[in-house]
């Protein structure tokens, strides 16, 4: 399973739990819903090792974003009375996650094998450019 498939997998496990569809979490919208879909799926990616700029690479937004929802996340967890409903929606999908996921302690692992692959496909697009 790639890294790819990972955060599929956690889309579709964020959509069960909050009420947006899958499609509807990677998209320039800020509606509650999505924004608290996209906070989920990020900082648990981040607390399993992922770095910002490859969530950036991935979902097409600006790094400063994620520093954000790491931030909130964590003046959430300190006072859970300031947004209960996604203290109830980060651990009800991060549960979930942890027991189909196959490689949630390989994140780096996959993030760095992603990395390469990036590498390595523009590396080929240099060598057509220069052919």
């Amino acid at each position: 399973m790639n890294l790819t498939k990972e955060i599929e997998l956690l889309m579709f496990i964020t959509s069960k739990h909050i009420s947006v569809e899958q499609d509807d979490i990677n998209v320039k919208t800020k509606y509650k819903e999505q924004v608290m879909a996209r906070m989920v799926i990020c900082n648990i990616l981040m607390e399993c090792g992922m770095k910002p700029a490859q969530l950036a690479k991935h979902f097409c937004k600006h790094r400063t974003n994620y520093y954000h929802y790491l931030k909130l996340h964590k003046q959430y967890i300190q006072n859970p009375r300031m947004y209960p409903e996604y203290i109830e929606a980060f651990n009800l999908v991060f549960a979930e996650y942890k027991s189909k996921s196959e490689r949630i302690e390989r994140i780096n692992e996959l993030q760095a094998l992603d990395e390469v692959d990036r590498a390595i496909a523009d590396l080929i697009q240099i060598r057509k450019a220069l052919a």
